[in-house]
């Protein structure tokens, strides 16, 4: 079985691309600290991650830098030779699942209750009809999910 899921934050906003036959993948990095310092430093990985079809669209749209976001999919090592004759190996993450855990305060997006809580989230600006999210802070971050679009208009 290959299954990773990961909690993570986007270290820039997705990009994405279509193929000529159009179907659409969008690309992104995910910033995860491990749970040890070396150094006293804290080590962080950084993890790339390819979303396709609809849900790539998606992705790239409702999706910035700095959310903290779940992703659940399969671990793909890609070879290849690079140009001095090396063979080498690309880890990526191949989504299936996603999910936006938060939004992080000074996006242009927090709604000012200065709680870091993103509160009626009706100023998202992704230009879908936004879910209100009447909670106060809380540690669950369950509690700070949002949509960018309606349920029924998710394309998976």
């Amino acid at each position: 079985m290959n299954l990773v899921t990961l909690i993570g934050r986007l270290t820039a906003d997705p990009e994405l691309k279509f193929f000529s036959s159009g179907t659409a993948i969008s690309k992104g990095t995910i910033a995860i600290d491990r749970s040890y310092k070396k150094d006293n430093q804290t080590v962080t990985d950084f993890i790339p991650v390819e979303v396709w079809g609809k849900q790539a669209e998606y992705f790239s749209t409702c999706f910035q830098k700095g959310y903290l976001i779940a992703v659940s999919g399969s671990l793909h090592i890609d070879r290849y030779v690079d140009s001095d004759g090396n063979n080498r190996n690309f880890a990526k993450i191949v989504v299936h699942k996603l999910m936006r855990l938060n939004i992080p305060k000074g996006n242009g997006l927090d709604t000012g209750n200065g709680d870091g809580s993103s509160g009626n989230n009706s100023s998202d600006d992704s230009g879908g009809n936004a879910a209100t999210n009447n909670t106060s802070t809380t540690n669950d971050p369950q509690a700070n999910l949002t949509a960018c679009i309606d349920d029924e208009e998710i394309p998976f």
